[in-house]
């Protein structure tokens, strides 16, 4: 004992730490919560640090299906001091995010990502409160059901010229589509159009995506795992996330604010087409909003209608090479409801139920980024006698249930007749009372739920229904005429965390010359007519 008394004695470094880790047992017996012995199943990770750097993993869907797999409804992981909680059943995401939606609706602090990297003016970093809410009203007053018929006079035009590059050049499909997307969200927001990718708008915009991108990935900022280290001034000597954020912040409003002032000017002139960005420039005050924020809430838009879009209209080429089969079944389909001599319209909706499985079983086997859904209680809480404590990140876990046997049969293969009786649409099948029924999660639940669904449920449907109606897709062939193989696995998605394919190869021709003559005909009488917006009644 005397022996050991002078080894302290002459060891002072060794002794600290024992008193050090004395201490930190006994904090740690003193407070802990004996709720915390109800959590949901732990998935095993490294000593400390836990699964703090799954997010830095760039092929996570194997991984979400694996552990959806064995640790069952609800399971947890742990990233720095925060803990995770995995909802890996519909019956749970009802449950959840819909029907406790006061406890579940906030996000998380990101002190990177929503403080530093966007000022605070990104409604989808928003946390739960005045500013989300008010942000939100705006979003569904332009994004509601009747709007998106409005705007369905935008989406048939550019699908139109969509149809007419396809013909032109084929090759270049992927990025037909992301010039689609933007330009409809673009003449949504502030009324001009984008008639080739190639251009400084369209590529500002794209620009800022990336930006989001990297500011999205969950664990991709150490600032948001431990978000105290936001005030620890040594973390932010060593650190560069301010002077990042800092950067990303400033270019992301120079573009935005571009876009608003632009708009500006013509109001100035009397040339402001009759758009949302007009209306909103006119009574940003009267909401409470400053200049800047209005600004965002225009770019919140563009964001929000651009990528995720086109990105499903690529899965959804991508995916359809899975199983020839049900093109060849949609085209019959095709033929007998719309015929040869003209295309599709969005009143043939109702009467192509092949069309609409092949935009489910797109959005059920691609959601639209790699984790899941995220959201933030604010409320200690309980479901099946796991404890969920207060400030836990909820996960919907996309990629457990989507291919979850309990729910979809053969998960793991492209099936869009599984989806011929089903009668309803994602917004209507978002709100039926048992959540088993639900077609997908894609879109996220509760009050958080993406307001733009309406819309970009109607730019899925003409864009499929047409490319279907007016061409052949096929494998591509190589220099031998052998057919170029694809992968399927989530490994043909791009680096990062959405759930992008990446570009690839497909042999895209028109079905006969005289529906290439129709689609050419179309286009052309389109742009003679132009499109007019004043059927438009937009309210903020």
């Amino acid at each position: 004992m005397n022996q050991f008394i002078i080894f302290l004695t002459l060891n002072p470094i060794f002794l600290i730490s024992l008193l050090l880790a004395i201490f930190l047992i006994l904090y740690a017996l003193c407070t802990r919560d004996p709720r915390r012995a109800h959590l949901p199943p732990k998935v095993p990770g490294w000593p400390l640090i836990h699964q703090t750097f799954l997010q830095q993993t760039d092929n996570t869907p194997p991984l979400l299906q694996k552990w959806g797999k064995e640790y069952g409804e609800v399971f947890r992981t742990r990233a720095g001091s925060t803990d995770f909680v995995w909802l890996n059943s519909k019956e749970a995401v009802k449950e959840l995010f819909d029907r406790r939606s006061a406890v579940y609706s906030s996000r998380q602090p990101m002190p990177m990502a929503f403080g530093c990297a966007t000022g605070g003016k990104r409604i989808t970093f928003a946390p739960y409160g005045k500013q989300w809410r008010a942000s939100r009203q705006i979003f569904h007053k332009v994004l509601t059901p009747k709007m998106a018929a409005d705007y369905s006079v935008i989406q048939l035009f550019e699908s139109k010229q969509l149809s007419v590059d396809l013909l032109d050049s084929p090759q270049d499909f992927y990025m037909h589509n992301r010039r689609y997307a933007a330009s409809v969200i673009m003449q949504v927001t502030y009324g001009w159009r984008i008639p080739k990718w190639d251009c400084p708008e369209i590529h500002r915009i794209f620009e800022v995506l990336g930006r989001f991108v990297q500011c999205r990935k969950p664990g991709q900022w150490l600032v948001d795992v431990y978000p105290s280290l936001a005030k620890n001034p040594i973390f932010n000597l060593i650190s560069a996330w301010q002077s990042v954020g800092k950067k990303f912040h400033d270019l992301d409003d120079a573009t935005w604010m571009t876009f608003w002032n632009q708009m500006k000017q013509k109001i100035v002139l009397g040339t402001a087409p009759h758009c949302f960005g007009k209306i909103l420039q006119q009574s940003y005050e009267k909401q409470g909003l400053s200049e800047s924020q209005a600004a965002w809430i225009c770019g919140g838009l563009i964001e929000a209608g651009s990528e995720t879009t086109s990105a499903t209209l690529n899965n959804c080429i991508y995916m359809m090479l899975s199983n020839p089969a049900c093109i060849l079944a949609a085209q019959s389909e095709l033929d007998a409801v719309v015929g040869l001599n003209r295309t599709p319209t969005f009143e043939d909706e109702k009467n192509l139920p092949l069309i609409r499985g092949i935009i489910k079983e797109t959005m059920r086997m691609r959601p639209i980024n790699k984790f899941g859904n995220n959201h933030f209680n604010v409320e200690d809480d309980w479901y099946k006698g796991f404890f969920i404590p207060k400030g836990s990140i909820v996960m919907a876990n996309w990629w457990g249930i989507h291919y979850d046997e309990k729910y979809y049969y053969e998960p793991d293969r492209f099936l869009p007749e599984r989806w011929r009786d089903y009668e309803y649409s994602a917004a209507q099948a978002a709100a039926l009372g048992d959540g088993t029924k639900r077609d997908h999660l894609s879109y996220g639940g509760g009050r958080r739920i993406c307001a733009g669904m309406h819309v970009a449920e109607k730019s899925l449907f003409i864009n499929v229904a047409r490319l279907l109606w007016g061409f052949d897709v096929g494998h591509a062939r190589d220099e031998m005429g052998r057919e170029v193989k694809l992968d399927f696995s989530t490994k043909s998605l791009q680096k990062g965390s959405s759930s992008v394919t990446r570009p690839f190869r497909c042999s895209i021709k028109p079905r006969s010359t005289e529906r290439e003559a129709i689609l050419r005909e179309e286009w052309a009488r389109a742009k003679e007519e132009g499109i007019s917006f004043e059927h438009i009644t937009w309210s903020v």
